[in-house]
């Protein structure tokens, strides 16, 4: 998973030959074939250094030392990033696949990156028993289980602390949790004990999706989504479920359950924004094509973009360039950006909305 923070440090990063690699990685089955693409890649940055007279390479070296790291490539998702320069190294794992590239400049190639960020067909799972917390993030493509023990205690007996003797409750707690003490009914004492324990899950994993437009589906049974709904502070928790025990789930069985929600997500959004557009058309509030959005762009004049994928892929390399500033333009100013497959719609240019 891609936040924001990663994509900020790595734009704040300049220097010569900058080297950003990106290849699509197999979850299962050869995994050599991961780790020849890696290989193959990083021959071909060392040759263009070669080929533009640079003699220290040694930069590459984190990048050279994963190639016979076997176990590395038997973990893999959809795709696999690595950036590499005098000043920084780092590799990061994609959720979605990308074709392969590998790119010599002064800063690192992050256009894809951003696309992992501003790619609004992605849903949060909180997979969520009293035994056990499993969160997953899912794409078109698969569903992948996100750590996030650092934050989110492991299941409600770490939560909460809890010795029961009887019919009373008593709540022990380090770090500040909220004591309780009670004789309460068995059912209200078991609701007060499952909200704690959802309102520690809730504020841990704040902490990790805060600044995030996903929608979040929680997998579990039924009658946790009300409490859950009540105690969360996310904004975009989601009206879907996936019902039953999710311990008996694995993250196969949540990914099939989420082909409805993907659709009817990525369907109302892309028809808001046909529907506006054409509205806002009649206003004069809409453009099309790099060249009008880009000077719009500059202006901090763009509320909405809809880009479609196949476009996005055919472009030739300068214009990907161009675009590239596009798209951080308008993400920096805070614009929505709508990525679409071309099956759907016109897609042999970009269209705006423009905000004024």
């Amino acid at each position: 998973m891609i936040k924001k923070e990663i994509l900020n440090q790595l734009r704040s990063q300049e220097s010569p030959n900058s080297v950003s690699i990106y290849i699509p990685t197999d979850l299962t089955g050869d995994y050599q074939a991961n780790r020849i693409r890696w290989k193959n890649a990083c021959s071909e940055a060392l040759q263009v250094l070669e080929n533009k007279g640079v003699e220290k390479t040694s930069f590459l070296k984190p990048a050279m030392d994963l190639i016979d790291n076997m176990d590395f490539w038997a973990h893999q998702s959809a795709g696999l990033a690595g950036f590499y320069s005098e000043n920084h190294h780092s590799h990061h794992h994609l959720l979605h696949k990308h074709d392969l590239l590998t790119i010599v400049d002064n800063t690192f190639h992050l256009s894809l990156l951003l696309q992992e960020i501003v790619n609004q067909d992605r849903i949060f799972v909180l997979a969520i028993s009293q035994q056990e917390v499993r969160f997953f993030e899912a794409v078109n493509s698969g569903i992948y289980p996100v750590l996030i023990s650092d934050v989110v205690p492991a299941n409600m007996e770490v939560a909460l602390y809890l010795d029961i003797d009887g019919n009373s409750v008593q709540s022990h707690s380090a770090g500040g949790a909220t004591q309780f003490h009670g004789n309460d009914s068995g059912q209200d004492k078991e609701n007060i004990r499952l909200k704690q324990y959802f309102r520690s899950v809730d504020t841990g994993l704040l902490e990790f999706i805060h600044d995030e437009k996903v929608p979040l589906v929680l997998a579990a049974v039924e009658e946790y989504y009300p409490m859950y709904k009540e105690i969360t502070e996310y904004n975009y928790f989601s009206p879907h479920m996936i019902t039953g025990n999710p311990e008996n789930l694995s993250p196969a069985d949540i990914r099939k359950q989420l082909d409805p929600v993907f659709k009817e997500f990525h369907d109302q959004r892309v028809n808001t924004f046909v529907d506006d557009y054409n509205a806002k058309s009649q206003e004069s509030l809409t453009i099309d094509g790099m060249l009008q959005l880009s000077e719009y762009a500059k202006n901090k004049n763009i509320d909405t973009m809809l880009v479609c994928q196949s476009h996005w892929n055919s472009m030739s390399k300068d214009e990907k360039k161009k675009f590239d500033e596009l798209l951080f333009s308008v993400y920096d100013q805070g614009g929505d950006i709508i990525i679409t497959p071309s099956e759907n719609h016109e897609c042999d240019t970009l269209h705006a909305i423009k905000r004024y």
